[in-house]
């Protein structure tokens, strides 16, 4: 992450997964906020002319949102932490958590806080990882077992659908739209430079992104994407809504 650089290679992995987490909405004109938000905001790779009319990105270090300026400085950047009180009087179209619920202790309460900051039929849409990839659950067990290494670094481990789809239903939300995505780009890039596998060419990880894309269809087609694919996609919106 300290040598990412916005025009590798890595960099074209992370825009091709952003765009094809909002490849379903219409930001323009809207109103967006993404909490944890890391030093690769989820606007990276969104078009000037698809931005937001607002894009708030946050996280809970200025350290982090230092670096995430770097790489993009077109969000607006405010430090929050989600588990503990802040002032947001501002209402959005879009509330985005990337890899960022079970990182947090109680998410049911989260979720609820999130509610609470949602416009009328507005969204939230959440990406996790996916308990239930068969191929994601031996790369860990491989990563553990052979090198003593975890590529997961938060205190309460990864939350299953079960566990997710509960906090959900307890902050009285309902699921309106579910798919899974990422394979190869997670496993070519070393979850996205960590570990470097490829050299940083952009020519290289366009070919790989060609085939993620490939494989998403197929996959999905054959009805096998929630058994290989690395993470679970969520779009959620209030049930009174």
């Amino acid at each position: 992450k300290k040598n990412f650089h916005i025009n590798g290679g890595i960099s074209e992995c992370i825009k091709y997964e952003n765009k094809f987490l909002f490849k379903s909405f219409d930001l323009v004109g809207k109103d967006l906020i993404e909490f944890g938000c890391g030093v690769f905001p989820s606007s990276i790779g969104l078009e000037k002319n698809k931005m937001p009319k607002t894009y708030i990105a946050t996280d809970t270090s200025k350290k982090i949102i230092s670096n995430a300026k770097i790489n993009d400085d077109r969000p607006i950047y405010r430090t929050y932490d989600l588990e503990k009180n802040f002032n947001i009087k501002k209402k959005f179209d879009f509330i985005v958590l990337k890899g960022v619920l079970h990182h947090t202790k109680k998410p049911e309460k989260v979720l609820k806080k999130l509610k609470k900051l949602l416009k009328k039929n507005g969204i939230i849409i959440i990406s996790e990882p996916n308990l239930s990839s068969i191929l994601g659950n031996f790369l860990k067990w491989f990563l553990n077992f052979c090198f003593k290494l975890s590529m997961e670094d938060s205190p309460y481990g990864q939350y299953n659908f079960k566990k997710i789809n509960n906090c959900i239903n307890s902050a009285n939300l309902k699921i309106i739209d579910k798919w899974y995505s990422v394979l190869l780009l997670l496993i070519l890039t070393g979850d996205y430079g960590r570990i470097m596998i490829f050299p940083d060419n952009k020519i290289i990880f366009r070919i790989f992104t060609s085939i993620e894309n490939f494989f998403f269809y197929f996959f999905k087609f054959i009805g096998v994407s929630k058994f290989l694919n690395f993470k679970i996609n969520l779009v959620l919106k209030d049930y009174n809504n």
